[in-house]
């Protein structure tokens, strides 16, 4: 099948323009082994890319929604895409056949995740559901659907699933599930709460914020919850107890994604700012502007010491991490990065403009400076800390994208 590019490569670093989808492409993903690329558009379709290939091939579209596809997610050999009709369809990789649809959600589906032997679902409908991946065209809706989280009084967003001390067994009712595993989600309440996973009943409500919930990350050892919001602030958070530890200020508008990388915090902003964060001592490290102030950040990625930031400007820029230098910058877009992934020295965007982008970011850690505009090139950061001795090796030269 044909993947609709264009390809060619200059000073910009573009590989390939993808133009398979007919609209925006708002979420991507990547499989389990990287080998593929998901995107999910507001066309109501997903399509498979290659990304194991020189050039990068659609090797499937999956067709069935009857509304935007909004969030994507990959489990083994299998693709997982959340609509704005409700549904949750799960879709074979090697054929692009639709295996099942999960029918429970009454409004829109925002966020997916898959984690052991489940799939977690955010909606606008105020609730959270947890679903047995394991389904055929036998199975009913009765049988696949684990758990309805009823608490929020607005649309949950963002979801984390904690799992606890592996008991090696299972509950009550036949399903892996140990008494300690935890699942977390925000909303537009301006909450977030704690759920036990196996009781479904709500733990913890953590609530601090004055706006709504956006996004979501944990520490390596799953004891704290950082929560960026609306109101400008991220908060860290004491998953047991659900107290509030610290209040992170210094973003001027909402916080839009964050990251946790070992024991640093990068969190985004519409305010066109990242931050860099020691959340133990509430610190701002360093903070990343670019010369404009009216790209809001989309996205963030920590690769090999690379941060790369999406931009409601049309363009996707790369960070040294340590340094703060900005590295690289990729512009062709028409309209906003909507989502990013890095992989084997590619660099894949999606974008409200319809389009994949492919980049070539081979070699960016000893790049001097970058191609954008007089201004940016003679740009520095700020630099709010002496981050050196704290950051050293922390940042993960081996991290991949978000799966």
């Amino acid at each position: 099948m044909g993947s609709g590019s264009s390809k060619r490569k200059d000073k910009s670093h573009l590989l390939e323009t993808l133009k398979e989808h007919k609209d925006s492409i708002m979420c991507l993903a990547l499989t389990d082994d990287s080998s593929l690329l998901v995107t999910g558009s507001y066309d109501t379709t997903a399509c498979l890319w290659s990304t194991m290939s020189d050039a990068t091939e659609c090797l499937g579209i999956l067709i069935g929604h009857t509304g935007r596809i909004v969030c994507v997610a990959t489990s083994m050999t299998f693709v997982y895409t959340g609509s704005e009709d409700s549904t949750i369809k799960k879709w074979d990789i090697c054929t692009s056949d639709c295996i099942f649809t999960y029918s429970g959600h009454v409004s829109q589906v925002n966020r997916i995740m898959c984690a052991g032997d489940f799939l977690f679902s955010t909606s606008y409908d105020k609730t959270a559901k947890v679903w047995l991946q394991q389904v055929n065209n036998a199975s009913t809706q009765e049988e696949v659907l684990v758990r309805t989280f009823e608490g929020h009084t607005k649309a949950v967003y963002p979801i984390i699933f904690l799992p606890g001390q592996d008991t090696g067994g299972v509950n009550e009712e036949g399903l892996k599930i140990n008494p300690s595993d935890l699942v977390i989600t925000g909303s537009t309440d301006t909450t977030a709460k704690s759920w036990a996973l196996d009781m479904g009943i709500c733990l913890k409500t953590m609530q601090q914020h004055t706006g709504p919930v956006t996004c979501m990350d944990t520490g390596a050892q799953g004891k704290l919850l950082f929560t960026g919001s609306d109101d400008c602030t991220v908060r860290v958070w004491e998953v047991s107890s659900g107290r509030c530890l610290r209040e992170l200020r210094g973003h001027n508008e909402a916080v839009t994604c964050l990251k946790a990388v070992q024991r640093m915090l990068y969190t985004g902003s519409h305010d066109s700012k990242v931050k860099c964060w020691l959340p133990e001592s509430a610190n701002c490290t360093r903070t990343f502007k670019i010369s404009t102030n009216f790209g809001s950040v989309t996205a963030i990625q920590i690769y090999k010491g690379i941060l790369f930031v999406g931009y409601t400007d049309d363009v996707a820029r790369a960070f040294d991490a340590k340094s703060g230098s900005l590295k690289r910058v990729f512009q062709g877009h028409t309209d906003s990065v909507s989502c990013l992934a890095v992989w084997a020295n590619k660099l894949y965007t999606g974008s409200s403009d319809g389009t994949l982008r492919v980049w070539d970011v081979s070699n960016i850690s000893t790049e001097t400076s970058s191609e954008e505009s007089e201004d940016e090139l003679n740009h520095h950061v700020e630099l709010d800390f002496d981050l050196e001795r704290y950051l050293g090796d922390d940042v993960d030269q081996n991290s991949k994208p978000d799966e």
